[in-house]
């Protein structure tokens, strides 16, 4: 249900040549009703929230009101340019970068066990 015009080429690489390029008509109900923005603000751990400001297919203002938890790195990239090359490179070094940060185990001693 993507129109742009390289979301078949993409889909097609991601899902494999079984792919088909169809969805049943209850899918765009689905769709029209999703907007995880609304409810964003409620998450209450940390996310990282990365946004392409070339993106055509998810707007990158809406994405931008994600709430207090979310940490937002931004590319110049649009929507499908980060499932190959340097928008994929740069996506996953800073995937890797807030994960290690933030499941590392803390380093604060730990009080004896008596």
């Amino acid at each position: 249900m993507m129109t742009t015009p390289l979301a078949d080429r993409v889909a097609a690489t991601m899902a494999g040549p079984t792919w088909r390029n169809e969805v049943c008509a209850r899918a765009a109900l689905a769709v029209g009703l999703n907007r995880p923005t609304t409810y964003a603000g409620r998450v209450g751990c940390p996310v990282l929230l990365q946004i392409g400001t070339d993106d055509h297919v998810a707007p990158p203002d809406a994405a931008r009101k994600a709430g207090p938890w979310a940490e937002v790195r931004e590319y110049p990239v649009d929507h499908f340019d980060v499932y190959d090359g340097e928008g994929q490179q740069r996506a996953l070094a800073d995937q890797l970068d807030f994960l290690a940060r933030r499941l590392a185990p803390s380093r604060s001693p730990r009080p004896n066990a008596s």
